[in-house]
């Protein structure tokens, strides 16, 4: 019996099951690669979700009371240092939005080393009952006294809520938030603090 070669049908054919092979293998190792690659950014998203959750309790929990809030901060008297029973300066923390880069941030107050306890006396201004605390911050912004920390990057938007009208009398901060991803913007993820051991001021109480 007579062999022959491929005639031309029969090449074109040819080359067109294995060009659909082809294009069926690289399919799937794009489809095992972006589940791979997804499965790998959800687990990013949780740790960084987890990561917020402890950075931002490292601050609420111990903090005796809220004393300032809106939709993108909220200001805490984390400790009475100066054993007054009044806040002063150094002992707020304001914890921020920061929607130009994207980051949620710490700041505080920081006298420079050099400057003696006098100094940092006259500048650590004891707050009082209708102390703007905003004002306050932007003050010593203006003078250069203000050390940020961002607490989380890739933030796409951020609002926090407390439990009661008034900042003074609130004991729990909800933080509601979404991230920047690899597949884009996150769904909302909440983030509920409590002050464990509330304690106003004294003209507070």
């Amino acid at each position: 019996m007579n062999r022959r070669g491929l005639s031309l049908i029969e090449m074109i054919i040819a080359i067109g099951i294995t060009a659909v092979i082809g294009a069926a293998i690289a399919s799937m190792m794009a489809a095992a690669t972006n589940s791979l690659t997804s499965k790998d950014d959800g687990r990013q998203s949780a740790i960084r979700l987890a990561t917020t959750q402890v950075r931002l309790g490292a601050y609420i929990a111990p903090s005796r009371c809220i004393v300032d809030k809106s939709n993108t901060h909220v200001t805490l008297w984390l400790e009475d240092s100066n054993e007054s029973k009044t806040i002063h300066a150094t002992e707020l923390r304001w914890i921020e939005f920061d929607n130009d880069n994207a980051f949620i941030v710490v700041k505080f107050i920081d006298f420079p080393e050099e400057w003696s306890q006098a100094m940092i006396d006259d500048y650590n201004i004891e707050c009082i009952s209708n102390t703007d605390y905003e004002t306050l911050l932007s003050s010593f912004e203006a003078i250069d006294l203000v050390e940020t920390i961002p607490l989380v990057d890739a933030i796409n938007a951020c609002k926090f809520w407390i439990n009661a009208t008034d900042p003074f009398g609130a004991t729990r901060i909800s933080v509601r938030f979404s991230l920047e991803s690899t597949f884009g913007t996150t769904s909302d993820g909440v983030i509920d603090e409590t002050i464990l051991l509330h304690q106003p001021p004294a003209e507070q109480q």
